[in-house]
C-alpha cells in the first residue's frame, strides 16, 4: 500500500492528470496490484474523470 501511495505521489509531482491505463501499467511493472492501487487512490483522495472515453486520474488534488 505504501509503495502504491509513493508511486502516485511521485507521478503527481510531474503530472496534473494521467490516464488510468498508464498508471496501472507503471504499477504493474513495480509489482503493485490493481486493487492495491485503487485503495491507495481512495486513501489519497484522487478522483477519476472521463474525457473522450478515456479515464484520467486527477493527481493534482492528492491529500498528503
Amino acid at each position: 500500500m505504501e509503495q502504491a501511495k509513493c508511486l502516485l505521489r511521485e507521478l503527481a509531482e510531474t503530472n496534473n492528470a494521467m490516464q488510468s491505463n498508464e498508471i496501472f501499467n507503471l504499477a504493474d511493472e513495480q509489482g503493485i496490484s490493481k486493487r492495491t492501487l485503487e485503495n491507495a487512490k481512495k486513501e489519497l483522495g484522487i478522483r477519476a474523470k472521463r474525457i473522450n472515453n478515456t479515464w484520467y486520474w486527477e493527481l493534482d488534488k492528492i491529500r498528503q
